[in-house]
């Protein structure tokens, strides 16, 4: 190989270098780069009219508060309160449409801004959890900007939906957890136990995040000495205390509403109906026919694309249409929202038990779904979703594989929530929406295992170079031998 050639392969084998610019720069950078990416995504999807942006139950229930009916909604054709949804996003709604009117374009406009601002604040979380792997590098640099351009987190602050709040909550949730593991001050953990009730407020499945930390604790990154298993288990009780004083005025509320305690959320039994029952296919959609028509219409760029989805979406409807007759809703409307979620429990309990196994297969489909792509769901048809998803995916279990021992041990408290959320999702319902705030660990993950591939790759050209320079040491000895013979 020529001089050029081998100058080549040295630089090659160098270890990357980072543009030159601080990490404090490229820090707030990437907190821009993902603010923008959302506002411009809802200037190219929605427009300047979002006056007819679907608002969900969510919409219902904060024009209530605005009126003085209270945190309430139609469901299943009967009016009244409810915990049908968790309370955040509802009252975070209705704070917009105080600011600029219920339902209109500036209040959604107002919305989607606060949704932009919840991307920078998830993007500056990714950080700083990479970076309490990563140390201020690079590499915590790049874990950010894959958060703050992933199409479908970008996507996701273009509806009115929990995923961007509670998505930004359980990355920060995750350093705080990793701090309180790592420090055990009382500071840590009252700062991760307003976090996990904010958490849980939002999306209360998420609050396994707090099960899967206990767990990994306990079992795989367990305290050294008993003192520090002492102060551990300090700040995990004032952790615990912490959240339940955040969730106790929702409860009470709650305990008044229905007479019973519900945590968070009433629709347990109405969900695994909706995913178990003798028509569903795992899932809360329909399949039709008709859904991939509505896809393959043509509508060119970014924009048609969405108004494809949303079609395809309303095309596609919920099992709710077909498996329930308008004598049956009124019926269950005839019962408190508690006890109406109770009596769905019993009946898709009953629909199970009428065909042995077939609960089994239904598992097994969501958990497919859950990990892979929902073939029940319009959105994960596209290319769109498939390709940044698929290829995240084998990221982040290739990531898991490569990263190492030590680095998969202080991780464990996020791979073990994130496999009881799955095992939840797959024992009950499931839809990409429940999978997208896990995706800012999975891409932490990814970045992990390149760090380590490419660590392992420059210390074997290392050790090759360093091999190849001793033998050119003995090379002259060499010939000298020979000559002298």
């Amino acid at each position: 190989m020529g001089e050029s050639g081998q100058t080549l392969m040295d630089r090659l084998a160098q270890q990357p270098k980072w543009p030159e610019m601080s990490f404090a720069t490229a820090f707030r950078l990437t907190i821009a780069v993902a603010v923008l990416a959302r506002i411009a995504a809802v200037a190219v999807l929605i427009g300047t009219d979002a006056s007819g942006v679907y608002a969900y139950e969510h919409g219902e229930i904060a024009r209530n508060l605005l009126e003085g009916r209270g945190f309430s909604v139609r469901l299943l054709g009967t009016w009244g309160l409810t915990s049908q949804q968790a309370p955040v996003l509802p009252f975070l709604l209705a704070g917009c449409y105080a600011v600029a009117g219920a339902g209109t374009s500036a209040a959604h406009q107002l919305f989607f801004a606060i949704q932009a601002v919840e991307g920078g604040i998830l993007a500056a979380g990714a950080i700083a959890l990479a970076a309490r792997y990563f140390g201020r590098s690079g590499w915590a640099i790049l874990a950010g900007l894959g958060v703050a351009v992933y199409p479908p987190l970008v996507y996701s602050a273009t509806h009115i939906q929990v995923v961007a709040t509670a998505t930004a909550l359980l990355v920060w949730v995750f350093v705080a957890l990793y701090d309180l593991r790592e420090f055990r001050k009382p500071r840590d953990a009252i700062f991760a136990g307003v976090l996990m009730g904010l958490l849980a407020l939002t999306d209360p499945i998420l609050a396994l995040a707090g099960v899967g930390a206990t767990i990994a604790w306990v079992a795989i990154d367990r305290p050294k000495s008993r003192s520090e298993a002492i102060s551990l288990a300090r700040g995990w009780a004032l952790l615990v205390i912490v959240s339940f004083g955040v969730l106790l005025p929702w409860s009470i509320r709650n305990w008044q509403v229905h007479g019973r305690p519900v945590f968070v959320k009433s629709t347990f039994g109405y969900a695994f109906w909706q995913g178990n029952n003798r028509l569903s296919s795992g899932t809360d959609k329909v399949v039709r026919e008709s859904v991939e028509a509505a896809l393959a219409k043509s509508s060119g760029g970014l924009s048609g694309l969405h108004d494809r989805l949303w079609k395809a979406r309303h095309e596609a409807g919920c099992v709710d249409d077909i498996a329930l007759s308008v004598e049956a809703k009124k019926t269950l409307g005839e019962l408190p929202e508690a006890e109406r979620s109770a009596e769905l429990m019993r009946r898709a309990r009953a629909d199970l038990a009428a065909e042995p196994g077939r609960y089994a297969k239904l598992c097994l489909r969501r958990l497919r779904y859950y990990l892979w792509f929902d073939d029940t769901n319009p959105k994960t048809a596209t290319a769109f979703y498939r390709i940044p998803h698929g290829g995240l995916t084998i990221g982040a279990v290739a990531g898991l594989v490569t990263m190492g021992t030590v680095m998969r041990r202080k991780m464990a408290f996020m791979i073990i929530a994130f496999a009881l959320v799955a095992a939840f999702h797959a024992l009950t319902i499931t839809a990409p929406r429940f999978h997208l705030p896990w995706e800012p660990a999975m891409i932490v993950w990814s970045v992990a295992g390149m760090r380590a591939c490419l660590a392992g790759w420059a210390s074997e050209r290392s050790d090759l170079l360093h091999q190849n320079e001793i033998a050119s040491r003995l090379r002259p000895a060499a010939t000298i031998s020979t000559a002298g013979r």
